[in-house]
């Protein structure tokens, strides 16, 4: 074999490896070999750790979910996990799947400290509850030592595809720090909201800070648009003040020094009135020195949120209680008080509780807004836009009908019309989507609606470039040359044509995408990856397999 087909061979050979290795992950198949939990979770919390027994009433069965400690993901330099939000994330993916197969299932006794959690399955026995936690797919089939070579991130769907909602806010001026800038203030919130977002639990989420001080959030799939919008707004500023005088009303309350005290209220509640409090200005510890907070429940079932300080607040925090025992310590959260408990005696390990009648998503979205830290200013909601999870099933539904049926058309046409060589042209165009899925995957971009369209519309430009060469070849076929001749005498008379054509497309395309923003950027995306893509299958992919067919002079015919 000449020593040109083998360095063509292995460049496409490379591209094709490239496709399947960054579009695999997000097939069916990756799921089907490899579970629906991510390969670091599973490792995290193992199918071989998980205990299966039958409930106490006798009409439900337990799986209880326990964390391996040792798994590397709590063990990295960077960001280590923590064991309670991957119980979390594993134990919700197993809920969400028995939901989906019509099973009530239901996540209690979360005892972190031992590191599990139990998942209760009502109207099925242990054994019921093993098959179908098979069949959901959770775990991987395959080792997950495989999983490591491929790139984790998979094909993202726009709001217009999987739903969602698209928020635009304003960095409050007024409430910036003095020695704060505009800038490191809005890239601060940024940061900050990322952060609550991904403990959220959201997957994909789009957070980009825009010109001046607004905040653009758009997040696919989500389920409780208010839920989220609370979780974002929520400046979480944690101060812990002691008590001076308590009263039913403002009035009541002794004068107060301006410089040295404040008068803030504690919101009535079901169970009580709302009382006012005289405080030290000054907090004894904030929440700059926490260390982690999470949802948890008091001896009476009741949510509260677990608080964990640094050594330097434990530190601070039980020099405070030890030095106070008998007097009010007033948990305050954004200008509001909570609660107000009196010091029983020194507390040491840094460890505290927020109790105040929560629910428990009112709970477990405080605990990760203390997690992710404060806002550095306030956020003024300008814009809301929820796209509804249907509008998006239809969408990808229409788009996807149209793109297959269209594209099965075209296929069928150049097979039917050019015989072999529009085989060959059927197999360029589906390795022509295969490279502009990869692409997408590997500079992260997000497939829309629009998107689809120019990938359909890449599909009629993909097989113009093989109807203009397979012409070509068959004018050289019919003016007496032979099959080698026509080949090359084809693909060098068309090489012109396409580029020309393919080039002033492309210059378009670069103006839709620098002008150009959010849908028409992505139509303008996919079009301009298909488009360089078309050059390489038919230039490169097909000319090599029809030189490779007619080598040596061995071939007489060609079937066009």
């Amino acid at each position: 074999m000449k020593s040109k087909f083998s360095v063509k061979i292995i460049v496409v050979l490379a591209v094709l490896l490239f496709s399947l290795f960054y579009t695999l992950p997000s097939t069916s198949i990756w799921e089907h070999a490899f579970g629906v939990i991510l390969p670091a979770e599973q490792r995290a919390v193992p199918q071989r750790l998980l205990e299966f027994s039958s409930g106490d009433d006798g009409a439900s069965a337990l799986i209880k979910f326990q964390v391996d400690r040792m798994a590397e993901i709590f063990h990295l330099a960077k960001n280590p996990a923590r064991p309670e939000d991957v119980l979390n994330n594993v134990v919700d993916a197993a809920r969400k799947a028995f939901v989906d197969m019509g099973i009530e299932a239901r996540v209690f006794n979360h005892d972190y400290a031992g590191g599990s959690v139990s998942l209760r399955v009502a109207g099925k026995t242990k054994e019921e509850v093993q098959s179908l936690l098979d069949t959901a797919r959770l775990y991987s089939k395959l080792p997950l030592a495989i999983t490591s070579i491929f790139p984790r991130s998979k094909i993202t769907l726009g709001l217009d595809l999987k739903g969602g909602i698209d928020l635009v806010y304003q960095v409050d001026l007024d409430s910036i720090q003095e020695n704060d800038s505009v800038t490191d203030a809005v890239n601060r919130s940024v940061e900050i909201i990322r952060n609550r977002i991904d403990m959220f639990g959201i997957a994909e989420p789009s957070i980009k800070a825009q010109d001046g001080n607004r905040i653009r959030i758009q997040l696919p799939g989500v389920k409780d648009p208010e839920r989220v919008r609370q979780l974002i707004q929520n400046t979480a500023m944690l101060q812990f003040h002691m008590v001076i005088d308590q009263a039913l009303t403002a009035e009541q309350l002794e004068p107060i020094s301006a410089e040295n005290e404040i008068v803030l209220m504690q919101p009535a509640s079901s169970r009580q009135q709302a009382i006012w409090f005289k405080l030290v200005r000054k907090p004894e510890v904030t929440g700059r020195d926490l260390k982690f907070a999470r949802a948890s429940f008091d001896e009476m079932g009741a949510p509260i949120v677990h608080l964990e300080f640094n050594a330097e607040g434990a530190a601070r925090f039980a020099q405070v209680t030890g030095s106070h025992i008998g007097e009010q310590l007033a948990i305050v959260l954004d200008n509001k008080i909570h609660s107000a408990p009196a010091i029983q005696s020194r507390i040491t390990g840094g460890v505290a509780q927020i109790t105040g009648g929560f629910a428990l998503e009112e709970a477990q979205n405080l605990a990760i807004v203390l997690r992710a830290g404060a806002l550095p200013a306030s956020l003024i909601a300008l814009e809301s836009r929820v796209v509804g999870p249907t509008l998006g099933q239809e969408s990808i539904k229409a788009g996807w009908s149209a793109g297959i049926i269209g594209t099965l058309l075209v296929l069928l046409f150049m097979a039917f019309f050019y015989k072999f060589c529009g085989i060959l042209a059927d197999l360029a165009v589906l390795f022509n989507t295969l490279i502009i899925f990869a692409v997408l995957v590997f500079f992260g971009g997000t497939l829309t609606l629009p998107g689809i369209a120019g990938l359909i519309l890449t599909v009629g430009m993909a097989v113009d470039a093989n109807v203009i060469i397979f012409e070509r070849i068959k004018e050289e076929l019919r003016s007496g040359k032979t099959v080698r001749s026509a080949i090359d005498a084809g693909f060098d008379r068309a090489f012109s044509c396409i580029i020309d054509s393919n080039l002033t497309t492309l210059l378009t395309v670069v103006i839709l995408y620098m002008l150009g923003s959010g849908p028409i950027r992505g139509f303008a995306t996919t079009l301009g990856i298909g488009l360089i893509a078309n050059v390489f299958t038919a230039i490169v992919c097909v000319k090599l397999v029809l030189d490779l067919y007619s080598k040596g002079e061995q071939a007489r015919t060609l079937s066009i």
